[in-house]
């Protein structure tokens, strides 16, 4: 079964359970370590360049030799200033191998319609969260595939 039939089967559940969570959690370890196979070494900011892209950055926050805790980002000049969006902060379990996004631009809501409104619990927050990354990872595996890795100077 590819990644998108899966996503869109979990998500059109009405009840959100750790279990599908953990799911999405086990595609995104998935999917980062094909974007970016030596993350695991990785322990400071890092750039991912590939020709005709806007570079994509990695950086890393703490790392340890089970988990890791980064950023994934582009760098948007905008006016006189840097903002990183989309900003994607997470938490990677490299012995479990899953992949926690712990938030995404600060916001609270990325999507203040989506179908779990009513009943948000922590658990569909957490999905929210998961699904974006999922989705991102999907976009950048497409643009940075094979992308040059190299440590920020």
């Amino acid at each position: 079964m590819n990644d998108q039939i899966q996503t869109k089967l979990i998500y059109n559940k009405q009840k959100v359970t750790y279990k599908n969570l953990s799911e999405i959690f086990e595609l995104n370890f998935i999917k980062i370590s094909r974007l970016i196979p030596l993350l695991a070494s990785i322990t400071e900011e890092t750039i991912g360049i590939k020709s005709q892209s806007n570079d994509l950055f990695i950086i890393c926050h703490e790392k340890s030799p089970y988990t890791g805790t980064y950023t994934l980002t582009h760098k948007i000049k905008s006016m006189d200033k840097v903002i990183n969006r989309p900003d994607i902060r997470f938490k990677i379990y490299f012995d479990a191998k899953l992949l926690e996004v712990e938030s995404i631009c600060k916001e609270t809501r990325i999507n203040s319609n989506h179908p779990l409104l009513v009943d948000c619990s922590d658990l569909s927050f957490q999905l929210e969260l998961n699904l974006f990354m999922l989705r991102w990872l999907d976009y950048c595996l497409d643009k940075y595939n094979g992308a040059k890795w190299i440590t920020k100077n």
